[in-house]
């Protein structure tokens, strides 16, 4: 794997995409494959020139996502040549999957090939014919789990992002596939039928999707989806957000719970309160990677936050929401930045940086706080729709698709909010009716201040 991943990936950078949707990964996917098929072009170019330089008489072909080889051979057992020839060129397919280590396979077998037509020695065998062609045909959900690591990565770089996709996927698959039942379309329509939860149900489908395309099973699974319940959210005024800003200090103060080694950690815990409610960044934003360098820079003067490209939509430089909560919340006092950066220099895996996330869901629960992390985030979304910035640019800051920002206002407006939306709109109605009525007496004003001027004039005009 760390071979394939250095052969593959080492010139590869995922693109950046402020797009956390559908659309926006499959941006991603695209991406890599067809990075992938070039690589696996330029390796096929590469084999079938070493094999014309051994003179092997062999090539290699990927057809259909399997690699097969081209030779001419003695007729098959029962086949004839039109011209009458007793040989005729052949594609011999032995169920080798079209990826790296298949072409190695494919390369070695070619080599066996050509010693046998070199010595004139091939006969049609099983192997050959293909009776034997059956890998991965018969492979138990037990046997795949030791190798799912290895195929996964096989298609895909390995990164904090893509390694902590793949904890969720084998914590699943653990979870809910690992039996010693055969990997075919029956079982994999059975096991997931067998989940009744809406949200883990499509979980599952999404792994099953996986192990099916790695194992070249075709099979639609769109009928299996289970239509998820909206979540009741409780989204944070601007109010709430300020007044529960300082319950971190108080719980770990004064909860004889707390172990007095860790009471520091409220100024860690705040920071990181503040920081997802000013820019709206998602939990692992956050503690993955922050650029505190430039967050303190004299040079930042947007007061701008850098999210690292080895998140969920890559990098991105976000905008303060609510600009005047930086000062407010001591965003930029420099001891909670460094705690905090000490706390999350222990990050090294994506299993760690997932343990990290949890902890700051914890630490809202067990403070009192009646909102999720998440629900800053969306709160974002809501006020930038009432702030009346374009859709686009708030999105862009968010680091999601316009049809998901949408989506998020539309999903958690509330009525309070749409009690303050209607408020604004006939403030805004109001300030436009004041303004015609100014600017029509200032146009009376003014013709009346014309007549007076023209009356002067002719006065002057007969003295």
């Amino acid at each position: 794997m760390t071979d394939i991943q250095d052969k593959v990936f080492r010139d590869f950078e995922p693109p950046n995409t402020s797009d956390g949707s559908y659309k926006g990964k499959k941006k991603l996917i695209d991406a890599t494959e067809r990075h992938l098929k070039m690589k696996l072009e330029q390796e096929l170019a590469a084999i079938n020139q070493r094999l014309k330089n051994s003179k092997a008489k062999v090539k290699l072909l990927i057809t259909g996502g399997a690699v097969q080889l081209q030779a001419t051979l003695p007729l098959k057992p029962g086949d004839t040549h039109k011209q009458g020839r007793s040989k005729k060129q052949y594609k011999i397919s032995l169920s080798i999957p079209a990826n790296f280590d298949g072409l190695k396979t494919a390369e070695e077998e070619a080599y066996t090939l050509g010693k046998l037509i070199a010595r004139q020695t091939f006969t049609w065998t099983d192997k050959y014919l293909g009776v034997k062609a059956n890998k991965d045909k018969g492979i138990t959900f037990r046997e795949f789990y030791d190798q799912f690591e290895k195929r996964y990565f096989e298609t895909r770089k390995k990164t904090r992002k893509s390694e902590g996709t793949f904890s969720i996927y084998i914590k699943n698959y653990r979870r809910i596939f690992l039996c010693d039942s055969i990997i075919n379309i029956k079982n994999l329509r059975k096991i997931i039928a067998s989940v009744q939860s809406p949200g883990t149900r499509n979980e599952v489908v999404k792994l099953a999707r996986i192990i099916a395309k790695i194992l070249s099973i075709n099979t639609n699974l769109n009928d299996l989806l289970l239509k998820c319940e909206k979540k009741q959210r409780n989204i944070p005024t601007d109010e709430e957000i300020e007044s529960y800003i300082n319950k971190f200090q108080e719980r770990y103060e004064n909860d004889i719970s707390v172990n007095r080694k860790v009471r520091h950690k409220w100024k860690i815990y705040k920071l990181v309160y503040g920081l997802m409610a000013v820019y709206g960044l998602r939990p692992r934003e956050v503690i993955n990677k922050p650029d505190f360098d430039w967050f303190l820079s004299s040079e930042n003067t947007r007061n701008t936050f850098k999210v690292h490209s080895d998140n969920k939509t890559g990098y991105r430089e976000v905008i303060p929401f609510v600009p005047e909560w930086i000062e407010l919340f001591d965003l930029t006092k420099q001891e909670n930045i460094e705690l905090f950066k000490k706390d999350i220099s222990e990050i090294e895996t994506s299993e760690r940086l997932c343990y990290k996330a949890r902890l700051i869901s914890d630490n809202f629960s067990r403070t009192g706080i009646p909102f999720k992390p998440y629900d800053l985030r969306h709160a974002c979304a809501i006020r930038a729709h009432l702030q009346g910035v374009p859709i686009k640019a708030a999105a862009d800051n968010l680091g999601h698709s316009v049809e998901m920002h949408t989506k998020v206002y539309q999903n958690w407006f509330g009525f309070n909010n749409r009690i303050k939306a209607f408020s604004q709109a006939s403030e805004e109605r109001n300030e436009n009716e004041e303004l015609k009525d100014e600017l029509s007496q200032a146009k009376k004003r003014i013709s009346e201040l014309e007549l007076e001027l023209t009356r002067l004039r002719l006065q002057l005009q007969n003295h």
